[in-house]
């Protein structure tokens, strides 16, 4: 499992099934971070575009090819836009991860409570 999104996925399944826990406070706190570098990540990839360069080298064609390739670094296959994607992608799923683990925790929490209640109370 070295691909980091198929791990955050396997996860998130595991901690929906009620077999990870992650403390609510910290899940928040995990959520929240999350959040925040998502937002950071998409602007940063909304500006992508100002790094389109292809023109600023002149009109001759070697100075066209020099520039095209400034281009296909900053929003080409495998450039920075790409890579800025696969990382918006892996921290979604990270965030799912945080914020199943925190409802199992308090789900799971809440029915031992109810668990332990009704055992002291067995007349209820």
């Amino acid at each position: 499992m070295n691909n980091p999104q198929t791990l955050f996925t396997q996860l998130a399944r595991e901690a929906e099934a009620g077999q990870l826990f992650l403390e609510p406070d910290a899940a928040m706190t995990c959520v929240q971070a999350c959040t925040d570098f998502l937002d950071a990540l998409r602007g940063l990839k909304d500006g992508a575009d100002f790094l389109l360069c292809k023109d600023a080298f002149g009109p001759l064609p070697s100075a066209q090819a020099l520039g095209q390739k400034f281009d296909d670094k900053a929003v080409g296959p495998g450039g920075f836009a790409e890579v800025l994607q696969q990382h918006i992608d892996t921290v979604t799923r990270m965030k799912a991860l945080f914020e199943a683990a925190g409802k199992a925790y308090v789900e799971t929490d809440a029915e031992s409570r109810a668990r332990i209640a009704a055992a002291a109370h067995p007349d209820r």
